[in-house]
C-alpha cells in the first residue's frame, strides 16, 4: 500500500506567525451604544417574561373566544 500523502499545503499551527495591528477609528457614539444595549435588555426581559407567563398555570380557566364559538355552535 502507498503511504498517506497530505492533500493540502497548509502550514502546521506551530509554524504559523500571527500579528495584531491597531486600527484607529472615530470615537464610538455612546448614545447609540447605550440605546442598543437598553433595547436588547428590554427585549430579553420581555421574552423571559413571556416564557414565564406561558409556563404558569392560570388561576382560573377561561375558554378562548374560538372555543366559545365552537361550543355554542355545537348546541
Amino acid at each position: 500500500m502507498s503511504r498517506y500523502a497530505k492533500k493540502t499545503d497548509r502550514r502546521p499551527y506551530e509554524e504559523r506567525s500571527f500579528s495584531v495591528r491597531a486600527v484607529h477609528r472615530d470615537r464610538a457614539d455612546l448614545h447609540k451604544l447605550t440605546e442598543v444595549l437598553i433595547r436588547l435588555t428590554l427585549q430579553e426581559t420581555g421574552e423571559s417574561r413571556a416564557a414565564r407567563e406561558a409556563a404558569r398555570v392560570p388561576d382560573t380557566y377561561r375558554a378562548a373566544p374560538d372555543d366559545l364559538a365552537t361550543s355554542e355552535a355545537a348546541r
